[in-house]
């Protein structure tokens, strides 16, 4: 089973944007929809966000919960991915977050991901979020780690990714707190250790609306410049 795990807090009007986007995702069928929504004062609104957008969209099933306390954005994402790829025992399971839109082929680079770098033992993840420009039908590979839409495998979480976590910015670089966080390590430090791979598509399938948020800032904010909601399907490459 393949799933998409979606982490929310308490801002519904990227989730709404983000959400959106997903409702004219192609081969969503395939795909069990799991969210892990964190307790604010906004609980009911994006509850019903889900609920309400998702009426219409063939997921294969989907699951909506409340955590029972504020895991935070460096726990969150570990607990579903854990949840999905090691007790439930997904194959596959693809993270995102609710202020990343999304192209509507974006299940279907996923899906061919998917099958074919599951067996490559140097590639860790796929992303969908591309900072470049290129071909539509173009993937290529580098050594790192990016959160911005990104899949894995179960072997991957279970030998790699989930026990090396950074839970709570306990990791760095140089000094504490300098480039910490799960993203930081994977990215800097774990994934260049062991040589391993993200592959990513050259035009983006996700965008990051997040202009404010516990990580993002007005001064921080970047947007990729290839991303665009609709696309054709392709017969994908790595070049």
């Amino acid at each position: 089973m393949k799933s998409v795990f979606f982490t929310a807090f308490d801002r519904p009007s990227y989730l709404r944007e983000t959400l959106e986007s997903w409702k004219r995702v192609r081969g969503a069928k395939d795909w069990h929809l799991y969210a892990l929504i964190e307790p604010s004062s906004h609980i009911q609104q994006t509850v019903e966000l889900f609920n309400s957008l998702f009426d219409e969209n063939p997921f294969a099933s989907k699951e909506i919960l409340v955590n029972p306390q504020i895991y935070g954005p460096q726990h969150n994402p570990w607990v579903g991915m854990e949840r999905l790829l090691h007790q439930k025992s997904n194959d596959f399971a693809v993270c995102t977050e609710d202020d990343h839109p999304v192209s509507d082929d974006i299940l279907e680079f996923f899906s061919w991901a998917d099958e074919a770098y599951r067996d490559d033992p140097e590639v860790g993840t796929v992303c969908a979020y591309s900072k470049v420009s290129g071909l539509q039908d173009a993937v290529a590979r580098y050594v790192g780690f990016s959160p911005w839409t990104w899949g894995t495998w179960r072997n991957r979480w279970q030998s790699v990714i989930g026990p090396t976590w950074d839970h709570d910015y306990s990791t760095y670089n140089g000094f504490p707190g300098n480039q910490s966080g799960f993203d930081w390590n994977l990215n800097t430090r774990v994934f260049p250790r062991l040589g391993l791979s993200t592959i990513y598509p050259q035009e983006s399938r996700s965008q990051n609306i997040g202009v404010y948020g516990a990580h993002a800032l007005p001064e921080l904010f970047e947007q990729s410049p290839s991303f665009t909601l609709h696309r054709n399907p392709v017969a994908y490459k790595e070049v």
